[in-house]
């Protein structure tokens, strides 16, 4: 294997000490962007059909048994309700669709927090890499200033190898960025469109009465219609 062997000295070994931080460094942004990719897909967040399962629940054994059930699940749309729906059960006169607002940027934030990882590799895997290529710059400068004939050619290789860590650094610090951009896209359509409409329809059969501003707005709309009607 010496075309591998020969790889493995070039672009890792003759990277010198700051490679026994930069390949964790790769191996940390590749397992922080599997898990958020897990954390985040749409059955951890938001499961599909949930409200309409709810309001199957509720239509066939009461308002109660949605809420029992709405209590064992574990992602974040059920974590909304519950909160909202507790908030309102202490406070009646709050404004529901204020109430869910706050609860799912709440949990939104809190998702962000959980799966922002990548944003220390992406900071720190560049500045790891350039400190790298100083120490190697500084090594080479001080073997070309030794030496009794000093060669520019040598000099070259040294500054080519000194490299070597900015390369690994910007290598790594690239996809760990464009991946958390990426999350944060993800958190943010849930934030502005699933959540808001998944959890308003969940809320409005447990309250029997609308609570994302869309539905109060078709429910007002409907009315107005059959008044005229």
């Amino acid at each position: 294997m010496p075309e591998f062997q020969t790889a493995l000295d070039r672009y890792v070994v003759q990277g010198g000490v700051m490679m026994i931080a930069l390949i964790p460094c790769l191996i940390l942004m590749i397992a922080f962007a599997i898990q958020g990719a897990v954390n985040l897909r749409r059955s951890r967040v938001a499961p599909p059909g949930f409200a309409a399962r709810l309001r199957r629940i509720t239509r066939e054994s009461g308002v109660e048994e949605a809420r029992r059930t709405l209590g064992e699940e574990n992602h974040s749309l059920a974590e909304v309700i519950r909160n909202v729906d507790s908030h309102l059960s202490f406070k009646p006169d709050a404004d529901p669709a204020e109430v869910l607002r706050s609860e799912i940027g709440d949990e939104c934030d809190a998702l962000l927090q959980q799966n922002s990882q990548l944003a220390v590799i992406y900071r720190i895997s560049p500045l790891l890499g350039l400190l790298g290529t100083v120490f190697g710059m500084i090594s080479t400068f001080n073997e070309f200033a030794a030496s009794p004939r000093p060669d520019v050619q040598e000099l070259s290789v040294g500054i080519n190898i000194a490299l070597i860590t900015t390369a690994w650094g910007l290598s790594i610090a690239i996809p760990a960025y464009v991946v958390l951009y990426l999350f944060q896209r993800r958190v943010g359509t849930y934030e502005q469109v699933v959540l808001p409409d998944e959890a308003g329809q969940a809320l409005h059969v447990l309250l029997d009465r609308p609570v994302a501003p869309r539905e109060a707005a078709e429910d007002s709309a409907r009315a107005a219609a059959e008044q005229e009607a």
